[in-house]
């Protein structure tokens, strides 16, 4: 009788914990972090936390659409603010930062070819110079490379923190 109660109690607390909604976050590092229980999420990741909702979660709340939360409210704190911010603090953050992708990826190609003829000198003629010339040339190619991917990942934060202030769209061009 014993072992019966223990059983059943272990079957109905792991099918509690299954009905349980997850949290999902990204960290500084790019990492998806999950947990069930939300005082688990880190301060600083509160605001981009997703609420992947339990399925006793989903039926409740197509039952119920009051009990869905709404959005943050957009935060402007002025006339013509938004994320304190004007409109061309945003204007000028975005154009500086697609400006400065659109100069690395149009100056790869150049550098791409001048790597190509490095390798090909390289093969020819066996100098120390020339394999000098060629891991620099190599190595700028790489560093534009990277912070093409960091401009695009703080791009993309700022657009996600443009979206969380309700920017409007044309002030993102």
């Amino acid at each position: 009788m014993k072992t019966i109660l223990v059983l059943l109690s272990v079957v109905f607390g792991v099918s509690i914990a299954a009905y349980a909604d997850t949290y999902q976050w990204v960290d500084d590092k790019g990492v998806v972090n999950f947990t069930d229980n939300p005082q688990n999420v880190p301060k600083k990741y509160l605001k981009k936390v997703k609420v992947i909702k339990s399925e006793e979660s989903r039926q409740g709340s197509e039952a119920d659409p009051a009990s869905v939360p709404l959005p943050a409210p957009t935060v402007q704190t002025g006339p013509g603010l938004y994320g304190g911010h004007d409109e061309s603090w945003w204007r000028s953050r975005y154009a500086r930062l697609r400006g400065e992708i659109k100069a690395l990826q149009d100056g790869l190609p150049t550098k791409r070819e001048e790597l190509a003829q490095l390798r090909r000198t390289l093969v020819v003629q066996t100098y120390a110079r020339n394999r000098e010339a060629y891991q620099a040339k190599l190595d700028e190619v790489q560093r534009d490379e990277a912070r093409i991917g960091e401009l695009t990942g703080q791009l993309s934060d700022l657009d996600a923190e443009a979206t969380r202030a309700g920017v409007p769209f044309p002030w993102r061009q």
